[in-house]
């Protein structure tokens, strides 16, 4: 399994990434984070909302139409 540390370091990478202005890159970056955080976890909630978010993220990722 991924570790934490490095699920942590990918999604502040992505967030970096897009506050220099590549949202696109950045929010799929995150969103792949997220999703991978949600597969170590025992409860539903837990497992299932950051899941729903990383492909809400990137769903909006393939949908901006003018990133970078």
């Amino acid at each position: 399994m991924i570790s934490q540390r490095l699920l942590n370091f990918s999604a502040a990478l992505g967030i970096f990434l897009g506050a220099l202005g590549f949202v696109r890159t950045g929010s799929l970056i995150v969103g792949a984070a997220m999703v991978l955080t949600g597969f170590g976890q025992e409860r539903r909630i837990e497992r299932y909302l950051p899941m729903a978010i990383g492909v809400a993220l990137v769903i909006v990722a393939i949908l901006l139409p003018h990133g970078r």
